[in-house]
């Protein structure tokens, strides 16, 4: 572990994500699909989710801040979805449905990175106990999630 604190850790990784879905943006601009990019992205992406509501969240919200836990489940949820539909028009090999996508994940992932990074992180780094604080930075690091698992709130509007 670096001299990181979680938040520092959390956003770190925002910005990781952020560079793998650089690629996949480029190709789009260039009417292509990178679906090698989209599928490195998004699986990235789903295990920084998983981290925050496996282990970052419930302190949280323990701690009382349970509305703006709540507004980053709902949006993990559009999140999900978007990501599924994605992958689903990638598969199709429809550029004009998967750039709109782009547009409508992008748009949610830069508002919604922003809240985390000013809101949460910063809550957390004060909130959470060492233990917990270990936890979440070796799962940040090791990358895995358990098969199958999915966010608390995907496939709901």
């Amino acid at each position: 572990m670096d001299d990181r604190t979680v938040g520092q850790s959390l956003e770190h990784d925002h910005h990781l994500i952020d560079g793998q879905f650089a690629a996949f943006a480029q190709a789009l601009a260039e009417d292509r699909i990178d679906t090698a990019s989209l599928s490195a992205a998004t699986e990235a992406l789903r295990h920084h989710i998983w981290v925050e509501e496996q282990l970052h969240f419930p302190p949280l919200r323990e701690a009382g801040l349970f509305g703006p836990v709540l507004v980053m489940l709902r949006e993990h949820g559009e999140i999900w979805n978007l990501l599924d539909r994605a992958a689903a028009q990638a598969a199709q090999g429809s550029v004009a449905d998967l750039e709109q996508t782009w547009h409508s994940l992008a748009e949610l992932l830069t508002a919604h990175n922003a809240k985390e990074e000013q809101i949460l992180y910063p809550s957390g780094d004060q909130i959470l106990d060492e233990q917990t604080a270990r936890a979440v930075a070796t799962a940040l690091a090791t990358g895995a999630r358990p098969d199958g698992w999915v966010c608390q709130m995907a496939g709901q509007r």
